[in-house]
């Protein structure tokens, strides 16, 4: 039932690299992505309402693929999205599972997984965009662009430098326990 997700330093880590090598990082968003995965399970389920067949009321379905809320569901579109990378030949990291690196000659392209979302980077534009548009064809997602909001983090790309600051996320938590009114004081901290 559980379904690793990437660790924030990796996140961080992938952020270093990316300026070092002056490259961008890319998002995608996978649309539905639990409805992907592949149950390896026998799970029957009853008819739903609106669904039931006259005459096979007493009759349950078995289940192909995951549905939201069922405890496999993100072990199953992990599982779904792990195959295709590394049939794609992805190397996964050995100490970052849902880290994946492709060596195209002299080219690099790396993906981090984070339940929906694909954050993208490599050395050529060309194979980022190949397999964007891969992705898209395969799986049912969206392509956001460059990584500008992650996690309540904003990120702005420039080419010397990534950007990362909580200001909206912030402001949201001041919102919801009404206190945008409040007095700011300095925080001594990084």
């Amino acid at each position: 039932m559980f379904a690793p997700v990437t660790r924030m330093d990796t996140i961080r880590f992938l952020f270093v690299v990316a300026v070092y090598k002056n490259w961008k990082v890319f998002q995608l968003y996978v649309k539905s992505a639990f409805l992907n995965g592949i149950l390896q399970e026998e799970i029957y389920v009853e008819q739903p309402a609106g669904f039931v067949i006259q005459g096979k009321e007493d009759k349950v379905y078995l289940l192909k693929k995951a549905l939201y809320g069922l405890k496999q569901a993100p072990r199953a579109w992990y599982s779904r999205i792990d195959d295709y990378l590394t049939g794609s030949g992805f190397q996964k990291s050995l100490s970052e599972a849902t880290l994946y690196v492709k060596r195209i000659n002299d080219d690099v392209l790396i993906i981090s997984l984070y339940v929906d979302d694909l954050l993208v980077t490599g050395s050529n534009t060309e194979q980022v965009e190949k397999f964007k548009q891969n992705m898209i064809q395969v799986f049912e997602m969206t392509d956001l662009g460059f990584m500008s909001f992650f996690l309540g983090m904003e990120i702005i790309q420039s080419k010397e430098e990534i950007f990362i600051c909580q200001k909206k996320y912030s402001r949201k938590i001041l919102k919801k326990f009404h206190m945008e009114n409040c007095k700011s004081t300095a925080t001594p901290m990084n």
